[in-house]
Formats: structure tokens, sequence, C-alpha cells
């Protein structure tokens, strides 16, 4: 900060002015001479000089410059005593004077003062220009948090408004599902819908990252399978449904890829033909591996693929399996793998196969037994999507 060279000195008499300003010849000072303090208090307040230095022992209008002293922070006070008191020096200093001149002192004592006491106030004077800009970026901070949540609570809104309903029914299947979003947003999301009172097509997606970006790309997700559902359902296209999900992963990785978000995801897209008692699905990286439940039976659907968003050419698998007249299937996102008990990936894999099978396959009971509903704080966004049929 540039220092303010204007320096007043304020006595009783011009004899002593001019002591103390000898002591500063040959300094940069510019200064000015007052044996009225009254002029003096008067000139103070319009030209804020650097210093002030007073030297009225006897003078009542000492008090009046003592009381600037402790109202200004722009200005340096050096008040100039008699051998005396202490106790009157450190009144000074709490009536926020910045330094105290002893007589009798050397000229070298009193040069010393003078630039201490300028440097303490510039850099006080510093100090509370910075305290006020950091109040002003704390309250542009504050509003700016104030219009991210009410953006993040819209947008939170617009995504649950996204989802569809849970549970679903349509003949002997039930869909339904569960997702506990890590911040106000999830970058987890599902997808179903039954096209031609026949096909039941879902999915579940979990984007890479969290917040608004990757929730934004779940709305993304949402918008392609409409437009693609919509397509076949206006060509009356029950060839391209038979085969549902082929291409359907194909298809957003494309989309995905061309819009360059530096984003990738994992997935897990099926289709069931509810007439043939059908499942055709496809991975792409996602995990744990769904669970399949059967008689008593307890196993993981096998598949594997690559994530999408990453390889512009990649392609997935149809896997197709034959539905029993009873059984259930659930899917969970990787974030439930941060709360599961278990030390490696297996354990915890083991953890949901085994909970699945205890449990009555509703998703209120999968999501008792894993501890979803009582998850806090979730360090990622964690996802179950339960598909059952004579239940």
């Amino acid at each position: 900060m540039k220092k303010n060279g204007k320096l007043y000195i304020v006595a009783e008499d011009q004899q002593s002015c001019r002591e103390l300003e000898s002591h500063l010849a040959g300094t940069a000072w510019c200064v000015s001479c007052f044996d009225d303090p009254s002029t003096a208090i008067a000139a103070i307040k319009v030209d804020h000089p650097g210093v002030v230095v007073v030297d009225l022992p006897s003078s009542p209008l000492r008090a009046q410059l003592v009381e600037l002293a402790s109202m200004e922070i722009d200005v340096a006070y050096i008040m100039v005593v008699p051998e005396g008191d202490p106790r009157q020096v450190v009144e000074f200093f709490h009536q926020n004077v910045s330094d105290v001149v002893v007589k009798p002192f050397t000229g070298e004592r009193f040069c010393q003062a003078v630039e201490r006491a300028s440097g303490c106030k510039s850099l006080m004077v510093q100090n509370s220009l910075y305290r006020e800009q950091l109040e002003k970026a704390n309250r542009e901070l504050e509003e700016s948090l104030r219009i991210l949540e009410v953006d993040q609570m819209a947008g939170r809104q617009v995504q649950h408004s996204l989802l569809p309903v849970t549970p679903l029914y349509y003949g002997e299947y039930e869909i339904a599902h569960r997702i506990v979003p890590s911040l106000f947003l999830s970058g987890d999301f599902v997808g179903y819908n039954v096209i031609f009172d026949r096909y039941m097509v879902f999915y579940v997606a979990d984007v890479s990252g969290h917040g608004a970006s990757s929730a934004f790309l779940t709305v993304l997700l949402k918008f392609i399978l409409n437009r693609i559902l919509r397509r076949h359902i206006t060509r009356n296209d029950m060839s391209a449904m038979a085969k549902a999900p082929e291409g359907f992963i194909e298809h957003i990785n494309r989309q995905i890829m061309a819009l360059g978000l530096d984003k990738h995801l994992t997935m897990f897209a099926a289709s069931i033909d509810m007439e043939r008692n059908i499942l055709r699905y496809s991975v792409a990286a996602h995990m744990p591996t769904p669970v399949f439940v059967s008689n008593g039976d307890v196993r993981s659907l096998p598949g594997k693929g690559k994530p999408v968003g990453i390889f512009p050419d990649a392609s997935w698998d149809v896997q197709e399996i034959v539905l029993p007249e009873k059984f259930a299937m659930a899917i969970v996102s990787d974030g439930v793998l941060e709360f599961l008990p278990g030390a490696s990936y297996r354990e915890k894999e083991q953890f949901i196969a085994d909970t699945i099978a205890k449990s009555d396959t509703s998703i209120e009971s999968i999501c008792e037994g894993l501890g979803v509903d009582k998850v806090k704080d979730a360090p990622d966004d964690v996802t179950v999507l339960t598909i059952r049929r004579g239940y």
C-alpha cells in the first residue's frame, strides 16, 4: 500500500514545532506545523495525513486529538510526553495511539517512532481493506450458495419427476426401485417402461462423479430412451422390441461420445418379453453383478462389457435366459459397497446375494437387509432395482 507522505506536527508553540520538524530534515515526509490545536483538528479531518505528532502536555485540546486517534484507522498518532507517569503512556496505547515518545529523546529515536507508526498504520489500513473485501466476498459467496442450493433443489425435483412410478405392476410382474443420492442430485438413475403391453424395458445407470453434471447426464439418458421407444411405437416396430436391448447401449455411447462431456457411465440394460417370459440383457461394466433368485437357487447373472462413453467403437453382447414362473432379480449400484460388511469385493458381493436370498424379495425387505434405509451422508449414490414374478 502507498504511504501517505503528509505529516502534521501539533505543538503548543512554533518553537516546539520547529524542534520536532528538525528531526525530520532529509526525510521524504511533507511536514506541516500547527501551534493551534483547533486548526490542526480541522485540517486532520479533511486531509487525513499519514502521521500526526502531538506535543501538547498542558493543552486541554490534547484529549480531542487522542479521541481522533481512537476513531481513525488511517492516521497514525504519536504522542510526545515529558518524563512522568507510565500509566498515562499505557492509557495512550489503549486509545489507539500508535507510539509514545518520552522526552528527552534523540532525533534517531523520533524518526524510528515515525516510521514504525506509519508502517503499523499502513498495515492496519491494508488489513481493513482486506477485511472489507473478504466480507464482500463472503456475502457474494453466501448469495451464490443460496442460488446454488435453490438450483440444486429445483434440479432434484426435476430429476425425481423423471423417475418411473415405484412399484410398477404389470400382469404377473413387479418392478420397483430405491435411490439414495449422496448429494442433492444423483448420478444414479433407473428407467423402465412397458411397450406394446408385452415388453418391459429397464436399465440401471451409474454416471461417473457426483452432483449436477452427472445428474444432467441421467436426464439425457431418460430423453434418449423415450425417443427410442417413441420411434418404435410410432413405427409399430415389434421386431426391434423383440431384439431389445440390442443396440441400445451402443446408441447411448455414440451420443455421449459426440457431446464430449468427459463423462462415462456403467449400465445394466434389459428387456423382458412378458408373453414368452424371456429376459434379454447387456452389461456395460456394471457392478456388483445382478442377483437372480428362483426356487431357492441364488446366482449371479453372467455378463460383462466396457463402460459407456470411453470407447467409440465398443459393442455390448446381449445375454438371454428363460424366466421361470417364480423368480426375483435385484440390481444394485456400486455405492452399496461403501457400507456393506466384508473386507473384499467378493465378500461384499456374497453378502448381497445372501441378503436377497433371506429376504421376501420385495424392495423394502432387500433395502432393509442391505441397510440402505439407514445410510446417512452416503459417500456415493446408492440404487436398488428389483424385478420379480409370482410373488
